[in-house]
């Protein structure tokens, strides 16, 4: 309170950087908690099949490198990646 019995107000924010935020998520922790929360049978066996096989490679100039399968992640740019992440 001030001196004149009034209640102040403080806010405060907090900001996160999660960098690679989206690159982190553990397949199947995510489809363990996507069937807690009650997606089952062919929707779950759907998004099982969307993160699997995956494979990731770089390119530097005109080199390509041989693709590597990925383990964990969620896609970035797709609209199901912010989901899927949160």
């Amino acid at each position: 309170m001030d001196g004149k019995g009034k209640l102040k107000r403080l806010t405060g924010v907090v900001f996160l950087d999660l960098k690679k935020a989206f690159d982190t998520v553990d397949h199947g922790i995510l489809l363990s908690k996507m069937e807690h929360m009650g997606v089952r049978g062919t929707e779950l066996a759907w998004f099982a099949s969307y993160l699997a096989d995956r494979q990731q490679c770089m390119k530097i100039g005109d080199v390509v490198s041989d693709g590597r399968g990925i383990e964990c992640g969620v896609p970035q740019g797709s609209i199901l990646g912010p989901l899927l992440f949160t």
